[in-house]
């Protein structure tokens, strides 16, 4: 079992690269790093930005809406916290860049391309997560 640590998060695991985002989740907030030199928005958590190498960023909040670009549904092994089959997407945001998310919850033959979602925050456990949804 995880507990809260001095980061201000209840993560399995913790780096300077990922903590805001799990502190995000712990406020419903859905987080991303966006480049202080070119702009770009980074939505897997980077030491350095993908298209200019800067290591300069900030966290902005993505409003968590956007469709779905891929999806793929998990049928086996299990995973904790998930029943089965359950959908993981690659949601194409409406800021820009893609995340990928579960869709626990939501029917497999409910899910397709270009589908309108949006986040939804949980707890898996005793950690902050989030899911997508269609809208």
């Amino acid at each position: 079992m995880t507990s809260m640590n001095d980061r201000g998060h209840n993560a399995p695991c913790s780096n300077r690269d990922f903590d805001f985002f799990y502190r995000g989740l712990e406020e419903k907030k859905l987080l991303a790093q966006k480049c202080v030199r070119c702009g770009t928005l980074l939505t897997l958590p980077s030491p350095a930005c993908g298209n200019c190498g800067s290591l300069d960023s900030t966290s902005v909040e993505l409003s968590g809406e956007g469709t779905v670009f891929s999806f793929v549904t998990h049928y086996h092994p299990p995973l904790p916290g998930f029943d089965v089959p359950h959908v993981i997407a690659v949601v194409e945001l409406r800021e820009g860049g893609r995340l990928l998310g579960a869709m626990d919850g939501t029917d497999p033959s409910d899910v397709a391309i270009g589908n309108p979602v949006r986040v939804e925050f949980l707890k898996r456990g005793d950690v902050a997560a989030y899911r997508f949804r269609n809208a």
